[in-house]
């Protein structure tokens, strides 16, 4: 209940706003000699942060989906098929090792999380998305294979923006 109830106050947090000026306007407007120059500044003032609240929401929806499109396509075609090729190979045979071309593709793809982390954040990444994609990074750096791999990267703590920790891997 309270989670809807937050959800429901941040999406129309900016009609909230209009609604609270426009009270305390009117009671303002009523109680100190009916001066309406005073209602109307305290209008335009709710008017204002409401529409820079409103504002700010589309920027920051416009930048969730400038990042969406473009760390899922490069997902798609730099890291989909390979990633896929590594973990049926482990499911055959438990100790494969990565080939000398897979290698590097594996730490384009662990920085590729890493910045997919640091937006998270910074609170950019939607929490939808953000819940599925690290989903599949747990699942795919917790490859035996992989996870081998990237045990030096794990050093490099300040490379990778924390993730090792936060995905404790």
């Amino acid at each position: 209940m309270t989670k809807l109830l937050h959800k429901h106050f941040k999406k129309y947090s900016d009609l909230y706003i209009i609604l609270l000026t426009g009270l305390s306007g009117f009671l303002v407007f009523i109680f100190l000699n009916r001066k309406l120059e005073l209602l109307i500044a305290i209008l335009g003032f709710g008017i204002s942060i409401a529409f820079s609240l409103r504002q700010s929401r589309i920027e920051n929806d416009k930048m969730f989906k400038e990042l969406f499109i473009m760390y899922n396509d490069k997902y798609d075609t730099k890291f989909n098929k390979c990633l896929n090729q590594i973990d049926d190979e482990v499911s055959k045979n438990p100790e494969y090792k990565l080939t000398e071309k897979q290698k590097p593709l594996v730490i384009d793809y662990l920085n590729l999380c890493a910045e997919e982390y640091l937006w998270h954040t910074k609170g950019r990444i939607d929490i939808i998305a953000w819940n599925s994609w690290e989903r599949g990074m747990k699942y795919y750096l917790n490859i035996s294979a992989i996870k081998l791999h990237i045990q030096n990267e794990k050093k490099q703590i300040d490379s990778y923006y924390g993730i090792f920790e936060y995905l404790k891997l």
